[in-house]
């Protein structure tokens, strides 16, 4: 089963075991708020368009209002069914990164949750899918920034000029594949090390 597939159940089941009304870290949401972003995103593609193009943006609103005046546990369990027809195909490119960072927003919400432990395979599959998303994220940053995941390769972001290969000294952010993905994502809960002397790094919100 992909890292997809996993973080889907498990998010899923979570969701349901806390209810509507749960903490995430995902600012001002709750989980009811997440669910139903995660459906309209997933179901709604018409809708879910609005997210990126503000021409779509009061479309987007009336679906997320009509799906959120819904019952919570149906709106889980219909996302947690998956995706259906052709979507089945990108499945693991469109939602490997994306179940992941919300499983987390709503585990670590939660007191005492610790870091999700991944597999050697998991990592490797989360580091291949998160580099675009990743790099799109650090990419104003004013000078090179290193992502240094533990055991995996390095993953270069915002070096525009070849600079980094030259050996010159960027910002560096070290942790296990799971948390630097976290960190990219703003949120501060991750656990990891960042050396950024110069201040060159900028998070696009997401």
């Amino acid at each position: 089963m992909s890292l997809a597939a996993t973080t889907r159940a498990d998010l899923a089941r979570l969701l349901l075991n806390l209810g509507p009304d749960a903490p995430t870290l995902c600012e001002g949401w709750t989980t009811r708020d997440l669910a139903v972003h995660l459906l309209v995103r997933e179901t709604r593609p018409d809708a879910a368009a609005g997210m990126f193009l503000p021409p779509l943006g009061r479309h987007l609103a009336q679906v997320t209002a009509a799906t959120r005046a819904g019952d919570f546990s149906d709106v889980a369990r219909r996302w947690a069914a998956g995706p259906h027809g052709l979507a089945r195909v990108a499945d693991r490119r469109m939602n490997t990164v994306e179940h992941f960072v919300h499983l987390e927003d709503v585990r670590r919400a939660q007191q005492g949750a610790e870091p999700l432990a991944l597999s050697s395979d998991e990592a490797r599959e989360l580091h291949r899918a998160a580099v675009p998303f990743v790099r799109m994220l650090l990419r104003t940053s004013t000078a090179p920034v290193v992502l240094v995941p533990r055991g995996l390769p390095r993953i270069v972001c915002a070096d525009r000029t070849g600079v980094v290969t030259r050996g010159s000294a960027p910002a560096r952010v070290v942790g296990t594949i799971g948390e630097i993905v976290l960190w990219a994502f703003g949120r501060d809960v991750a656990a990891v090390e960042v050396d950024d002397p110069a201040g060159v790094v900028r998070r696009a919100s997401a």
